[in-house]
């Protein structure tokens, strides 16, 4: 007995896609990802903030440049390629191009922002980033041997190292302002503290156990010490240690602010004293910072900065500083 007969069904709704339509789709579907990668990239330079506004943050963003474009690049290289044709020759170099167009048209948009700048120092990473990443691809990927193989990662590494200089200093300068605890600033010269220094119409004289400060006439002459290690709440007093070979007492004053300061005298520790000839030691209590603000208490894990002025100085005049520190 023969087995039944089994009609064959055709489909006759199947959705067709033209032939060269489709090889058009294909790489532009699989490559989508990417491009919302790189869109996203995009906003990120364009309107990326930093969740704080110190040297560390900053330099973390600024060398984020490099990294971000880099990525970049390699999404450009893969939309090139993907055309066929004669692209894949030339996407290494067109990627490069583009990316760096793409870079300084993110410093023209943020000349419209109003809290941001146009910056070539930017635009410099973004074309580092893009060469490193693209090189790094080359040197991965490439199938030559040896040190044709080798010279491209080789290079991509030292354009990203190069890059990266700026942070790698800013990391530097943090780790030595914290290994000196719970000393601030031993006024020694260390090329950390001149960094975090600023003389307001005055000259500071490192020396190993006092530095001299030479205060010019103008209106509030003094040195000022930006991002001391901001963590405070384990310590009890700010010590701060004046000697004077002056003849007469000499009005001076200290304040202290922390990251949420809003630049409102009211707003901030203020503390006058007056320095007489000889050693004098002042000894400032950080309860009395925590309660100094008017209306709300500073945050002793977020202290940003302090100065130790005169104002409405007439007449030069000197006096010498011992080491910074807390107790």
């Amino acid at each position: 007995m023969s087995p039944p007969e089994v009609a064959s069904i055709t489909p006759t709704n199947r959705l067709s896609i033209p032939e060269g339509r489709q090889s058009s789709y294909t790489p532009l579907v699989r490559l989508a990802p990417r491009l919302l990668l790189l869109a996203a990239l995009l906003v990120v330079l364009v309107a990326g903030e930093t969740p704080e506004r110190t040297r560390f943050w900053q330099a973390l963003f600024d060398f984020g440049h490099a990294p971000l474009m880099g990525v970049a690049a390699l999404v450009v290289r893969d939309l090139l390629a993907a055309r066929g044709g004669a692209w894949p020759r030339r996407a290494p170099v067109a990627a490069f191009a583009l990316t760096v167009g793409l870079g300084a048209a993110v410093e023209a948009l943020q000349m419209l922002q109003p809290d941001r700048t146009a910056s070539l120092t930017d635009l410099s990473r973004d074309a580092a980033g893009a060469a490193a990443f693209l090189l790094l691809r080359d040197g991965l990927r490439t199938n030559r041997a040896g040190l044709r193989r080798l010279l491209p990662s080789l290079a991509g590494v030292a354009v990203l190292a190069a890059a990266s200089a700026g942070f790698a200093r800013t990391a530097a300068l943090y780790v030595e302002r914290d290994r000196a605890l719970p000393t601030l600033f031993a006024l020694d010269g260390s090329w950390w503290e001149r960094e975090l220094m600023t003389t307001l119409d005055s000259r500071l004289t490192p020396g190993p156990r006092l530095a001299r400060l030479d205060l010019a006439p103008g209106t509030y002459p003094g040195i000022s010490f930006d991002e001391p290690y901001p963590d405070w709440r384990r310590y009890h007093r700010l010590v701060v240690e004046i000697v004077s070979d002056l003849d007469a007492p000499f009005p001076m004053a200290i304040r202290i602010h922390d990251a949420a300061h809003n630049q409102r005298y009211e707003d901030r520790f203020t503390r006058r004293f007056i320095v007489q000839p000889g050693e004098n030691r002042y000894d400032i209590p950080l309860a009395a910072v925590r309660r100094a603000p008017l209306g709300r208490e500073m945050d002793l894990s977020r202290i940003r900065g302090f100065m130790i002025f005169t104002r409405r100085l007439q007449r030069p005049t000197h006096v010498y500083l011992r080491p910074l520190r807390l107790e």
